[in-house]
């Protein structure tokens, strides 16, 4: 990047179709493409957009397997349609914003797919970017047994997508919650399960105590939230 009106990117990052998602979301964007990079003209975009975009390509970066829908995805373009996303956006922007760092604290949404969660998990990973901080944003699905997972006092984690007990990522889950809960921390869980579904699938074999015991820790850090909703993705699918 050589100033703040030109953004250079690796072609290998950025595809045709990346390209024409960021022209919809920023329409005074120029893009000045060569064969081996992508180039940005910045200069057209307001302040405020120009901080956006810089933002959303700086996460984009660091998660290159992000979905094309996602790319782009703020706390400030989700729009709320009923009280339960309402009370999402509110909690969320509360999660960031709490400055106590002697506790620990998280917020587990769960609903029906296509609501908008991983565009909040994705927004709420930006927003305490801009808090200085570094989220470890992972979808629960791509993790991995040998992932190394180094856990340190008043880490910020972000899992998309823990819909299974079953899951190898059920180790991931309860070692970033506990880590939290016991030396502070931030953690954004979504999920298409209840957490007391998911508590039980966790713990099956492992004995109703130990399971009990969990649950009493987490859920004083954990706010639980209920969305609500239609698809965000079959209301806007582009046969309508």
């Amino acid at each position: 990047m050589s100033d703040r009106n030109i953004l250079i990117l690796n072609q290998s990052l950025i595809s045709p179709a990346v390209i024409s998602k960021l022209l919809k979301h920023y329409p005074t964007l120029q893009n000045t493409s060569s064969e081996s990079t992508v180039t940005f003209q910045l200069s057209d975009l307001t302040y405020s957009e120009r901080d956006n975009f810089l933002l959303d390509m700086r996460f984009f970066e660091q998660n290159p397997m992000l979905p094309l829908e996602n790319i782009c995805s703020r706390l400030d373009n989700y729009n709320p349609k009923n009280e339960s996303q309402e009370e999402l956006l509110k909690y969320a922007r509360q999660l960031v914003a709490l400055q106590d760092e002697s506790v620990g604290a998280g917020l587990y949404m769960f609903g029906e797919a296509g609501i908008g969660k991983s565009h909040v998990a994705i927004s709420i990973s930006k927003e305490f970017m801009l808090r200085g901080l570094h989220p470890n944003f992972q979808t629960a699905e791509h993790y991995r047994l040998k992932q190394n997972t180094v856990l340190t006092p008043g880490q910020v984690w972000i899992i998309d997508d823990m819909n299974s007990g079953f899951h190898l990522s059920s180790r991931l889950f309860k070692e970033v919650v506990l880590n939290a809960h016991d030396r502070g921390g931030r953690v954004f869980v979504t999920s298409n399960k209840n957490y007391d579904e998911l508590m039980y699938e966790m713990f099956v074999g492992d004995g109703k105590a130990n399971r009990m015991r969990y649950e009493d820790r987490t859920k004083g850090m954990f706010k639980i939230l209920n969305v609500t909703g239609d698809s965000y993705r079959q209301a806007n699918a582009w046969y309508k």
